[in-house]
């Protein structure tokens, strides 16, 4: 089995460097991050468990002595080195192909937790996992074949749309919702209503990092261009 990636010659697609995607680098930068995410929530939680066993005040409860501890710094410090790769590589693979790879990282944190913190995966936890794996292969595999944005211009031509207007009002309307409303209520004994969050700001997070990393790319090629002018 083999991934099949778009054409970009056939999309119009212009990536970095060369003017083409290079995918492989892509899918790489988008895997180690996965790593280094997944593997950034273990550090954090057992810096946070250790220092609960010590009688410390637990973060939830207004606590902050998790700030002196250096085990919880650098899962810090490797989520952030995590997300600098998953920024890296929007400027080198489409979005729909980056974004799937993400769900990865909550396979890696469940299986580092159950080696190194001793939590358990029960029959659903192990069935999540397993269709985590599918979903994301699954959209790697059948990526849609579509024209990819590839200038500043094209993306704000994009989000000015009426569909994706009516899309963010209504997105925003629901996170408000969640936030004012539901989260004071049953945001304690409810993980879903964070979870709920999170996903839906992340549709805003994707287009956002995608919009930095042309932004990149375009003034690395307009410094580029500028020089070769200059040249004899």
């Amino acid at each position: 089995m083999r991934v099949v990636l778009p054409d970009n010659e056939a999309c119009g697609n212009d990536g970095p460097g060369d003017g083409t995607y290079q995918p492989a680098l892509g899918l790489t930068l988008a895997l180690l991050s996965a790593v280094l995410i997944g593997g950034s929530v273990i550090l954090k939680k057992k810096a946070l468990l250790r220092l609960a066993s010590k009688g410390h005040t637990r973060a939830g409860d207004g606590g902050h002595s998790y700030l002196k501890d250096w085990l919880w710094w650098g899962g810090l410090l490797t989520m952030g080195a995590g997300e600098l790769c998953n920024f890296a590589a929007y400027m080198f693979a489409p979005a729909t192909l980056v974004t799937p790879l993400g769900a990865l990282s909550v396979l890696i944190s469940a299986v580092l937790s159950s080696q190194l913190l001793g939590e358990g995966l029960n029959l659903a936890g192990r069935l999540g996992c397993v269709l985590c794996v599918l979903g994301s292969v699954l959209l790697v595999l059948h990526a849609p074949q579509e024209q990819e944005v590839t200038s500043l211009r094209d993306m704000a031509d994009k989000l000015l749309r009426p569909g994706f207007l009516a899309y963010a009002a209504a997105v925003l309307l629901l996170c408000g919702v969640l936030v004012v409303f539901v989260s004071p209520r049953v945001g304690r004994s409810n993980i879903l209503v964070y979870v709920g969050i999170c996903s839906l700001l992340g549709a805003f997070t994707v287009a956002s990092v995608k919009g930095l990393a042309i932004a990149a790319h375009t003034g690395e090629t307009t410094e580029e261009e500028q020089l070769h002018r200059r040249s004899p």
